[in-house]
């Protein structure tokens, strides 16, 4: 909502002043935003189970995608009224153009500048993943930050880095410091989030929707039993891509590879 505010401002500016640019080139990091890190990081709540949640959600992205239909209507009429039918409930105007220009809401500096940093030491952290080779899906036990931040932001950069706890060292030179000693805890979890990837791109090759339930039945070789055996990581499984059960037994299905490990998986629709 900040950034929403501030798109606004920006826009409404330029129009008053008749600087078309400076009314014009705010839109494309603002969409940038919405679609790249907002819906991203929203998809969870979107889908969710918590229907109080969700409709919190998807009344904030309505607002935002209508508002947005307003401010770009003058540099992009077509796809604003596109946009525009969309989102807008009955008694809103018929037309974008029909539409008042919205109010500039209060623009919060704080908010914005610290979702900055988030993103700069986000961005800093993957770096520092992918020189050392290790990928996203792969756990990590902590990350230490040389700026003090509250819990709000570090648990998004917890989750975007994917490590377990966001340390700081403001006597530290580096942006940023990640821990990359990947334990055995750590490195069957990854499996398991190698394991879970495949299995939701055999669901979509067959076919499925979120909401169909299935079964697995997986051959493996002992430590692939192991993985599946811990219950926390057969739970993550059997919760992330909709299996009531996992069965291990011989089948005829998909041979995939999680980390070192091997499995022959296949999928049943109940």
């Amino acid at each position: 909502m900040a950034r929403l505010n501030q798109l606004t401002l920006e826009v409404t500016n330029g129009y008053k002043a008749y600087e078309l640019d400076k009314a014009t080139r705010p839109l494309t990091d603002f969409i940038d935003d919405l679609s790249v890190w907002y819906l991203r990081r929203s998809r969870e709540r979107l889908k969710g189970e918590d229907e109080t949640d969700k409709k919190l959600a998807l009344g904030t992205l309505r607002y935002v995608l209508k508002t947005l239909a307003q401010v770009m209507a003058p540099a992009m009429p077509f796809y604003a009224e596109y946009l525009w039918q969309k989102v807008r409930n009955g008694n809103e105007a018929i037309s974008v153009h029909l539409s008042e220009w919205p109010n500039v809401g209060e623009v919060d500096p704080v908010v914005i500048g610290e979702m900055s940093l988030v993103r700069e030491f986000v961005t800093t952290a993957l770096e520092a993943r992918t020189k050392a080779n290790i990928k996203v899906r792969q756990p990590l036990s902590s990350l230490t930050l040389n700026i003090e931040m509250a819990k709000e932001y570090t648990d998004i950069v917890a989750e975007e880095i994917n490590v377990k706890m966001v340390a700081f060292d403001i006597n530290q030179t580096e942006r940023v410091i990640l821990n990359t000693v990947i334990t055995p805890e750590l490195k069957m979890e990854g499996d398991t989030r190698d394991l879970i990837r495949a299995i939701q791109d055999m669901r979509k090759e067959a076919g499925l929707v979120p909401q169909d339930s299935i079964r697995l039945e997986i051959k493996t070789n002992e430590v692939g039993e192991e993985l599946l055996s811990n219950t926390n990581m057969s739970n993550l499984i059997k919760k992330t891509v909709g299996a009531s059960e996992i069965i291990i037994t011989e089948n005829s299905g998909k041979e995939i590879k999680a980390g070192e490990n091997s499995f022959v998986i296949s999928i049943h629709k109940l």
